[in-house]
């Protein structure tokens, strides 16, 4: 696996062996950040699900400014801080299940402009994380929330309003834009998507 753009493409990421990862492949990540282009210079994001941290990693090599990696696997999360020291990259490694992550991110007052989700398809549902990620107000009016699926999964709409979806197979990612309240300034990250 590698990356895909920005300082750090072509690079070399580390991932586990055997099958309790399910990285997200080269091809969906160039996808998905085909799409948010320019979207993603100085944001900060949040890594669900984050495996080898492949998401957060590609999104810090494009000009995130930021990015935190939640991932309850231990031989995962190593990885993830691997990758981060090999690349030289400084950031947040939560080893925790994605709820116990979202209730600590919640309690320091902590949200995101972009939060990716590559949750096991068979464990959660898009709607059980999306529910989390709004429950503890993970993402900021006017952030992306981007989710990765078996194809056919949906959340219903609400403070979260569907954008785009790509189909990959049996695989779909999903792209939903958190509602901003009418007297918040602009700077909605969906504008160009």
């Amino acid at each position: 696996m590698r990356v895909t753009g920005g300082i750090f493409k072509g690079r070399r990421l580390r991932t586990t062996p055997g099958l309790k990862a399910r990285p997200t492949t080269d091809k969906i990540r160039q996808s998905i950040f085909n799409i948010l282009m320019n979207d993603i210079d100085s944001r900060e994001t949040l890594d669900l699900f984050a495996g080898s941290g492949a998401l957060g990693i590609e999104a810090l090599s494009r000009g995130a400014a930021s990015a935190v990696f939640v991932e309850s696997g231990h031989q995962q999360a190593r990885a993830i801080k691997t990758n981060l020291k090999e690349l030289d990259l400084k950031a947040d490694v939560l080893e925790a299940d994605y709820k116990a992550a979202a209730r600590l991110l919640a309690e320091s007052n902590i949200a995101f402009d972009i939060i990716f989700a590559d949750p096991p398809y068979e464990r959660y549902s898009p709607a059980d994380v999306a529910e989390t990620v709004l429950r503890y107000n993970l993402l900021r009016p006017g952030g992306l929330f981007i989710i990765e699926h078996k194809t056919g999964g949906m959340i219903p709409e609400g403070r979260l309003n569907l954008l785009k979806r790509r189909r990959f197979g049996q695989t779909e990612v999903s792209f939903y834009v958190c509602k901003r309240n009418q007297d918040m300034p602009e700077g909605d990250l969906s504008g160009d998507l």
